[in-house]
């Protein structure tokens, strides 16, 4: 998720930089651009999604650590003149601890036509929002079950619990009245377009085939792994092999233009541009991902996904979705088209951040966002030439204010969802672990971090641990202070 800059309107201009192309990180234009279609991906296993799933101590309603979802299929058909989404989702579910019903979170917005467990046809009925599917029978720990919900309805999306500016459509899954539809769902919001475990904890492979009318494209995280023409429309494929938490997971579906573009060590990216409001003026930002994945794997190791990607949608905000960032098109006047480059860099520095490791519940936020902070930090000192003093001026202002109003980034008001404080204060923590161990310790520690923990989820005692053991010192004290402390260490 991006920085809020809603307590520094001025500052963007004071940071505004030359925005700059590195020749050598996109291919030559004359050359035929790459088949977006991503071929010959591992096969992860039957254990790839596993997880063990654990109650949100910030948002409790969310997720049932009883279950473990270890993989999503969804087949959706979206319907644009009528903002109808219909959909099969097969979820392979094993069984944390003994259930007697499978409760899984999903709108009510919807109605379910069809509910199967392991084949045979089940009722349902609803607590909140979850859709509650009782058990054949009594379903004891390590059983594995297969939940089959067929549905449809129009997707509606929910008030995110912050004060935050940037998403004044709240989150989820959302028409606009042109008929496309987009969905950025952190901390929740999964749960508006298929029934999930939308809890961080719970991670799983992916599935996803989306059929759209003819001229229209769905986009969704994970790699492109198949486009299928038919009378009945077009049907993107989608597959992500690595796991997914469900708030990293994506929906875009307009009229878009796809450009295709190569990486680092020949790794596939696509973009994806809306066909309106004028959002070509953005693919000189796009066209840095390569520069910007280079940057970071410099300093982090190597890009943890397959494939990458950006799609564009009609918000003023923008999430760090997996292998596809969801950058909002609005994110800003023009003249401050710089800025968007770095929200993009802190986007993608969130693949290693985030999504690869990603926070056990919302507590561990500032695990995600200190790190990505760090990362856009560096780079608007490094490679944009900003002044590391203004920022450091700039970071500790922010979080001065926002620890006053949403309290201390280890401990914040579940009210003030991704504000200031979970950015700044674990950023200026990092700043000060990278001035006690010196450039080359730091980034070997960022490095180890990003690669021990690949494809976990963690939370404050997993990084106290790893860190004091990685340097073989005791950073407990100055960890808890940076991130208990109700104003700013000095």
């Amino acid at each position: 998720m991006p920085l809020d800059r809603r307590v520094t309107a001025g500052v963007a201009l004071a940071l505004a930089s030359t925005l700059a192309f590195v020749g050598g990180c996109t291919p030559n234009r004359a050359d035929p651009p790459p088949n977006p279609i991503v071929s010959g991906l591992p096969d992860p296993g039957p254990d790839a999604g596993r997880s063990d799933p654990v109650a949100d101590p910030v948002y409790p309603a969310y997720g049932n650590p009883a279950l473990d979802v270890l993989r999503y299929q969804l087949d959706l058909a979206w319907s644009p003149p009528q903002h109808q989404l219909r959909g099969t989702a097969t979820l392979t579910i094993r069984v944390a601890t003994p259930v007697e019903e499978l409760a899984l979170d999903f709108a009510g917005s919807y109605t379910v036509d069809e509910v199967t467990v392991d084949g045979a046809v089940a009722t349902t009925g609803r607590r909140g929002d979850d859709l509650v599917v009782p058990a054949p029978r009594p379903l004891a720990a390590q059983t594995r079950t297969t939940l089959v919900v067929r549905y449809h309805g129009e997707p509606k999306s929910v008030p995110i619990p912050s004060g935050r500016r940037d998403f004044p459509e709240g989150v989820g899954l959302r028409a606009t009245a042109s008929g496309e539809a987009w969905t950025m769902q952190e901390p929740y919001g999964a749960f508006t377009w298929y029934p999930a475990n939308d809890h961080p904890s719970d991670e799983a492979l992916y599935d996803v085939a989306v059929t759209v009318p003819a001229g229209w494209t769905a986009v969704a995280h994970g790699a492109l792994v198949g486009i299928d023409e038919a009378a009945a429309g077009t049907t993107y494929r989608w597959r992500s092999v690595d796991p997914v938490a469900t708030y990293l997971a994506t929906l875009a579906i307009g009229r878009y233009t796809r450009l295709s573009d190569t990486g680092p060590h020949g790794l596939p990216i696509t973009y994806w541009l809306r066909e309106v409001d004028g959002d070509s003026y953005l693919r000189p930002v796009l066209r840095r991902t390569p520069e910007m994945i280079a940057y970071l794997e410099q300093r982090f190791g190597p890009y943890p996904f397959p494939s990458a990607g950006v799609v564009l949608v009609d918000s003023v905000s923008a999430m760090e979705t997996q292998q596809m960032v969801t950058l909002g098109a609005r994110l800003g006047p023009r003249r401050a088209i710089d800025e968007y480059a770095e929200i993009l860099l802190h986007e993608l520095a969130h693949q290693w951040f985030g999504d690869s490791v990603t926070p056990r519940d919302w507590r561990a936020i500032w695990l995600s966002e200190g790190f990505a902070m760090y990362a856009q930090w560096l780079w608007a000192v490094d490679v944009q030439g900003e002044s590391d003093a203004e920022w450091l001026r700039w970071a500790r202002e922010r979080d001065r204010i926002s620890r006053s109003e949403a309290g201390p980034p280890g401990n914040w008001d579940p009210d003030h969802f991704a504000e200031n404080n979970v950015y700044d204060g674990p950023a200026l923590l990092l700043r000060a672990l990278h001035q006690e161990l010196g450039e080359d310790a730091f980034f070997s520690l960022a490095r180890d971090w990003v690669q021990t923990q690949r494809n976990q989820p963690v939370d404050r005692a997993v990084f106290v641990s790893f860190v004091n053991r990685h340097t073989g010192r005791d950073f407990t004290a100055l960890i808890d202070r940076w991130l208990d402390s109700p104003t700013t260490p000095a």
